[in-house]
């Protein structure tokens, strides 16, 4: 019988945090696949390694006293921790919290908002990312973009929590409504948006939330909220693979393998448009349900009902510009999120978001970009495994 082989796996599942669960499943998924590996858990693998337990391999949310024992003790190691204090210095395979940046901003610039902000963690790489991209999708749309960091145990102590309401009444003073708001964690969303309702602020007119993990709560919160479904089941059954190959003598990739997230999971808290008119609003709505059909101008205004003259005429006073150039700037915009989130090829998530293949595709996202969608992809798309 084939000895199994020792895997340590650090993912502090004391933590009630569905991240660290679904990264779990994944390696879980993996080793079940192989059929000779033995899952050891617990937070402290270097106590284990200093008494002379000989482990095969070490993947997880990887801290610099683990990584020193496992150096020591010669036994390869996978990160799967954004902000592990050693991130730059383990093989890792880490969440694309930069594209989670990228899809709130996308999704909230299409909304219609014309000011953006994001909420995070002081000294926080994944913050840090998440804001990154935001900073991008602002920057593209020529938007003004704001940061506010706080403690990450801002509800831990009643000091604590006494700052992070002061800086949230700060902000609440200088904001101009309506703004769109990212959050790099769902919990801080959820605070946030409580302290702000209870001022007055309404959500989403007022406020639009989009959180990042899509943690149970956020479907129970009222209003619900909005937040981008990671890929981390797919994390962790990723770096197990890894790990294993790396145990097989294949050297680690040199940077940081990204695994970019699943879904943005709309929920009350974003879903609503800028827009104060009804028939534009309505235009809007129908615009972004049937953007993958081949729509016509005088289809938008017929759902909207009125008449494709008088629709144009909102459009111009309430967007400043046309009914088309919105469904254009519409369509790019989800183009844009395809072509970085999937493999599909051009011409497929041209079809996909109502252009078609013809030509006039290639003239559109050059023209609101700058750039073609091939030179867009390759500008935009992260590190992805090639396992």
């Amino acid at each position: 019988m084939a000895l199994k082989r020792k895997i340590a796996v650090v993912m502090e599942l004391d933590w009630p945090y569905k991240r660290h669960y679904e990264i779990f499943a994944g390696i879980e998924q993996y080793a079940a696949e192989q059929g000779d590996w033995e899952l050891h858990l617990g937070n402290f693998p270097q106590l284990e390694l200093s008494r002379g337990t000989k482990y095969d391999g070490v993947v997880g949310r990887i801290s610099k006293n683990c990584m020193t024992a496992a150096n020591k003790a010669k036994v390869p190691l996978v990160n799967v921790w954004n902000d592990s204090p050693v991130a730059m210095q383990v093989p890792g395979v880490l969440i694309d919290f930069k594209t989670a940046g990228r899809m709130a901003a996308e999704h909230l610039v299409i909304r219609g908002l014309k000011r953006l902000a994001q909420i995070g963690f002081i000294n926080s790489t994944v913050t840090a990312r998440h804001y990154e991209g935001i900073q991008e999708i602002a920057n593209e749309h020529d938007l003004p973009c704001e940061q506010l960091l706080v403690r990450r145990d801002f509800a831990e102590k009643e000091k604590y929590w006494e700052e992070f309401v002061s800086d949230i009444n700060d902000i609440k003073k200088r904001w101009q409504r309506p703004i769109g708001v990212g959050f790099s964690n769902d919990e801080l969303a959820h605070a946030t948006q409580s302290l702000f309702i209870h001022s007055g602020w309404r959500i989403p007119e007022d406020l639009a939330i989009i959180g990042v993990a899509n943690e149970p709560f956020c479907k129970a919160a009222t209003p619900s909220i909005s937040s981008i479904d990671m890929s981390d089941r797919r994390c962790g059954y990723e770096a197990a693979q890894l790990l294993d190959q790396i145990m097989a003598g294949v050297k680690p990739p040199k940077d940081n393998i990204y695994i970019p997230p699943r879904e943005l999971v709309l929920r009350q808290s974003s879903d609503s448009y800028a827009v104060d008119d009804h028939a534009t609003l309505t235009a809007l709505r129908f615009m972004a349900q049937n953007l993958g059909q081949r729509i016509s101008v005088s289809d938008i205004a017929a759902a909207a009902g009125i008449g494709r003259q008088a629709l144009e005429r909102r459009f111009r006073i309430h967007l400043k510009r046309t009914v088309n150039d919105e469904l254009i700037r519409l369509r790019v915009s989800k183009m844009k999120r395809l072509l970085v989130d999937n493999d599909q090829t051009v011409g497929e998530i041209s079809d996909l978001v109502g252009f078609g293949t013809t030509a006039n595709m290639h003239v559109m996202f050059k023209r609101l970009t700058g750039v073609s969608p091939i030179t867009y992809r390759e500008k935009h798309t992260v590190q992805k495994s090639t396992l």
